[in-house]
């Protein structure tokens, strides 16, 4: 059977209290534009004056581990007319650099915007040299420009995007300026407290919660709602997909990644559940297989932080397309699980506790990324914890406390899918055992049916032609009960064993009748519903016969009155 639940799921489930959803925490940073045209050529024009001036002073989480810098590293401004935002970004950069053949690995800005529930991501360096990572191929064609220029102090780059998905006057948006040296990106810069940009990337679309890492620019002007915000309910349980259900696992799995080579390592070992189940995890030291691996190589000299995290996963459970190509999306579902307080140990250091949490309806969707899937997981960070609880620095980490690690231990439960609970797949069960018992009490006149027609063909004071018919309408009874009873446990046994029971009859009719009479086709369930439909319509159809017969009669009889006429017509010429 083909998986019903990767079908039913595409249905975008918005949110777990039927209301709709909301912009998440990034989101609640706010940014204004004011009215004003500007001409993209890496000028700034004067329509830019009296726009804010947004100060670019926050690392990266993964590409500068948070650090607010004592000065900005560039400026945006950010203007709309009726059509168009227009952003304007100033680099402040003495060492501009393009060396590395990593586009986002070259002195450049990047700009995020949503088009129709799509991310458009477009980058563009200091030589006005563009790229785009994943979806948003099409940003010229829908009217988007970018030119980038250098400057006295650096270079500055202008975008030009078209207004769409505006909700209650505004839209979501994100800005990102890498710094790189060398041909290695040291970090990337944001808006103040807008860290988690690093991340940005990695939305391809509202529904994407877990990556809501943008934030929210209001509007100068009054604009229509062009963005619709859907609300559906949990996921249908029926008769055909409740077992699924309750067999979807989950995934956990510790791992290390950096972010300069991208090279993963594994932190503890792969675990699975399904719905409804709790896990304990305790990853013991010899499962670890780490130590060593972070070097300033692979740091920039202890600047970007790895990831160090728990990766919350669908167990492969989820499927891509078999053509499927880069930028491809596949299956899709929601994912809602709890982890109480993981607890990290090693020799020689205090106990670091990360606090547990509720992850509720978080969007699973399997991308293929340039020959890789993603998309299919909810990383649980360690590492900020860790840093924090200690005061190591990462170079410290690294050398003393990853070999001293022994044990990280916690528990999680897998607590819904496409938000369907074990306890609602109970309920069900529940109530499609009462339905069973109605449906059961309701074959009794098919029973009896079959009854009354045992007690005949037994009878041996009846004919055979009786023993036909009796035989024939204790069939239609039994197929009759064997389509009523679909889907229902105790009534299709009871129907399985009517079959069984007209097949006794049958047996009984052949030997009595040397096996000319009765029909030699074997009732089976597949033929329940046309030997059903057929007990209703013998009558119409036998009336049918007759009617045909007569009109045959009819027909014969007017051809040979013309024959006749004919005939004699031609004599009396003749004569």
């Amino acid at each position: 059977m083909k998986k019903l639940i990767s079908i039913l799921c595409v249905v975008l489930i918005l949110s777990l209290t039927m209301t709709a959803f909301p912009f998440a925490a990034t989101a609640d940073i706010v940014n204004t534009s004011i009215e004003g045209t500007a001409v993209v050529d890496g000028v700034k024009d004067d329509a830019y004056d009296g726009a804010t001036a947004l100060e670019f002073v926050q690392k990266g989480v993964n590409y500068g581990a948070n650090v607010v810098l004592d000065e900005p590293i560039g400026y945006a401004y950010i203007i709309n007319d009726s059509e168009w935002v227009y952003v304007y970004i100033d680099v402040i950069d003495d060492s501009i650099d393009k060396s590395n053949v990593n586009t986002y690995e070259q002195d450049s800005t990047e700009v995020f915007w949503m088009d129709d529930n799509v991310k458009y991501q477009l980058r563009c360096n200091f030589d006005s040299e563009t790229s785009v990572s994943g979806s948003g191929k099409d940003w010229a064609e829908k009217g988007a420009e970018v030119v980038g220029v250098t400057t006295d102090t650096g270079y500055a780059v202008e975008y030009k995007f078209p207004i769409t998905d505006v909700l209650n006057n505004q839209i979501e948006m994100c800005i990102q300026i890498n710094a790189c040296t060398n041909g290695t990106r040291n970090y990337t810069c944001y808006i103040l407290g807008n860290q988690d940009g690093d991340n940005a990337v990695r939305r391809l679309s509202r529904d994407e919660t877990d990556w809501d890492v943008w934030w929210t620019l209001t509007l100068a002007g009054e604009f229509e709602d062009t963005r619709e915000e859907t609300v559906e309910p949990a996921m249908e349980i029926t008769v055909n997909n409740y077992r699924e259900i309750q067999s979807v696992p989950f995934s956990v799995q510790g791992y290390m990644q950096d972010h300069i080579n991208w090279t993963w390592n594994s932190a503890g070992s792969y675990t699975t559940g399904k719905l409804g189940d709790t896990l304990s995890i305790s990853w013991s030291y010899d499962q670890f297989s780490f130590e060593g691996y972070l070097t300033a190589d692979n740091t920039t000299d202890w600047i970007v932080n790895p990831t160090f995290a728990i990766s919350v996963g669908d167990a492969q459970y989820l499927q891509l397309p078999d053509d499927a190509v880069a930028g491809t999306t596949g299956e899709s579902a929601r994912y809602s699980f709890t982890y109480s307080d993981i607890t990290i140990t090693a020799t020689g250091y205090d106990d670091v506790v990360i606090s547990g949490d509720v992850v509720d309806a978080v969007r699973f969707t399997v991308k293929q990324e340039n020959g890789y899937t993603s998309g299919i997981s909810k990383d649980i960070d360690l590492l900020s914890g860790i840093l924090e609880q200690t005061g190591l620095t990462l170079e410290e980490f690294a050398s003393d406390y990853l070999p001293n690690l022994t044990n990280i231990s916690f528990d999680i439960t897998f607590d819904a899918y496409e938000l369907v609970t074990l306890a609602d797949i109970d309920a069900f069960l529940v109530d499609l055992d009462a339905e069973d018992e109605e449906v059961l009490a309701s074959l009794q006149e098919y029973i009896d049916r079959v009854d009354a027609a045992e007690e005949i063909i037994n009878d041996e004071n009846t004919t055979l032609e009786e023993k036909e018919d009796a035989l024939d309408d204790a069939k239609k009874a039994a197929n009759r009960a064997t389509k009523a009873a679909e889907d229902y446990t105790k009534a299709t046994v009871a129907a399985d064993e009517l079959q069984e029971r007209v097949a006794e009859l049958t047996a009984t009719v052949e030997a009595l009748s040397g096996g000319d009479t009765a029909e030699e086709e074997e009732v089976t369930a597949e033929t329940a519903d046309t030997e059903a439909d057929t007990d209703d319509s013998s009558s119409t159809t036998e009336t049918g016969s007759v009617g045909l017969v007569a009109g045959i009669i009819i027909l014969v009889v007017v051809i040979a009155v013309v024959v006749v006429v004919i005939v004699v017509a031609t004599r009396k010429k003749k004569a």
